[in-house]
């Protein structure tokens, strides 16, 4: 069921603390699965799945905000100095006051003048109070931070850091039911922003055009992060550019977009759609036909028991079939992957990847199917792609614009 976007007192829609909370609580296990006392993440997708804190762009890339999780305690989360009283004592009730202001010694691989022992500190502070500080301690992909910065830092203070990233993709992949509404009510506005698409489309609009038809439609249902979008017309299909450019489309030509990266709450989407402007020529829906088919294979294969290489079997494996030599030429060209927080969520689902280890479907994976055809040095492509929620006894499909037939816009 997809519900309104807003809460309300007169249906259980998306319960924000039982999403807090049963976040937590999955972190908080892998951690126990995976001998870690505790975890340090950098990483915006991982400080939202633990804290419930929103990272906005400008410091997506930056490490000024990051969060420790004791196995045996309460998340304590770090930021820029400024807001950190404002968030602790108004917007994040949850986090019970454990919210500190980042001292910047981070930074002091490129500032010598700051001295990183306070960051360590702190942090080892926290871990003896729960006894943990000769255990393990995660850390994910720091961004704006180098690895062995961290690591010869905490080594200084006997602090043992370990590769958590992996821990953190495993909590991530089932989704709780919350989740799963968030990721359902961010498709639902990926499909009204892909109509305003189809109704924008004509000669003379750029490529660059659609994406702002479609960040504005995107915005004003409460999109709260945009990732990425492609919008590729004509030539820019075959390959596929994977970006968007100040292009003029044309009569007769193909376009496709991907509104990928836009987030309701943080949850984010992934879906192609294609179209023609005018009449489609009979090449042309050809290749949507084929990419149709040839997706849905895939989706067919998706259900709770099966594998990514039970999907990755239905599609062609041979370069030649896109008039390739090589395999890692079409890599891209017919696969899969996770999608919730982040855009790529476990599992990546590609041929090369699954033929050496297939990786179970569970229930209530969420994952987004991706299909391009065409032929190598052929004018034009086409590319589709759903996004399904695994269910016990196959998936429930997420993505609802029309997808059975070319659309031919401007008509």
């Amino acid at each position: 069921m997809t519900f309104g976007r807003m809460a309300v007192d007169w249906q259980e829609r998306i319960n924000y603390d039982r999403l807090r909370r049963e976040r937590l609580e999955r972190a908080k296990s892998q951690l126990e699965k995976d001998g870690l006392g505790s975890i340090l993440c950098f990483d915006y997708c991982n400080v939202r799945y633990i804290t419930g804190f929103y990272t906005p762009g400008c410091f997506r890339l930056s490490s000024q905000r990051y969060v420790l999780l004791p196995r045996n305690g309460d998340p304590v989360l770090w930021i820029e100095g400024a807001i950190s009283t404002q968030v602790r004592d108004a917007w994040t009730p949850w986090l019970k006051g454990n919210v500190r202001a980042s001292t910047g010694s981070h930074f002091a691989y490129l500032e010598p003048g700051v001295r990183a022992d306070v960051m360590v500190n702190e942090i080892g502070k926290i871990l003896a109070q729960h006894g943990l500080e000769k255990e393990p301690i995660g850390v994910d992909q720091a961004s704006g931070v180098p690895y062995f910065w961290l690591i010869e830092n905490f080594g200084k203070a006997g602090l043992k850091l370990v590769d958590g990233h992996p821990a953190m993709m495993e909590a991530r992949k089932i989704k709780t039911r919350d989740e799963i509404e968030c990721i359902r009510q961010a498709c639902a506005n990926a499909e009204a922003a892909m109509a305003d698409v189809r109704d924008a489309i004509r000669p003379g609009v750029t490529e660059m055009e659609l994406c702002g038809v479609v960040a504005k439609k995107l915005y004003s249902l409460g999109c709260d992060e945009y990732e990425d979008l492609v919008v590729c017309s004509g030539e820019h299909t075959n390959p596929n550019t994977h970006q968007m450019s100040d292009r003029q489309i044309r009569p007769g030509e193909l376009v496709f977009v991907d509104i990928a990266g836009q987030a309701f709450n943080g949850y984010k989407t992934c879906v192609y759609r294609t179209f023609s402007v005018g009449k489609a020529s009979s090449r042309q829906k050809e290749l949507y036909q084929e990419c149709y088919e040839m997706l849905y294979k895939g989706i067919s294969k998706a259900k709770a028991g099966a594998t990514t290489l039970d999907i990755t079997k239905s599609w062609p494996t041979d370069p030649a079939y896109w008039g390739h030599e090589f395999r890692r030429d079409i890599a891209d060209l017919a696969m899969g992957h996770g999608v919730g927080l982040s855009l790529y969520d476990k599992p990546i689902i590609m041929h090369a990847l699954s033929r050496n280890n297939p990786i179970p479907l569970k229930e209530n994976m969420v994952l987004a199917l991706e299909t391009w055809t065409g032929k190598k040095g052929e004018r034009e492509g086409v590319r589709l792609e759903e996004m399904v929620l695994v269910t016990k006894d196959g998936y429930e499909l997420l993505t609802r614009f029309p997808v059975g037939e070319l659309i031919e816009a401007w008509l």
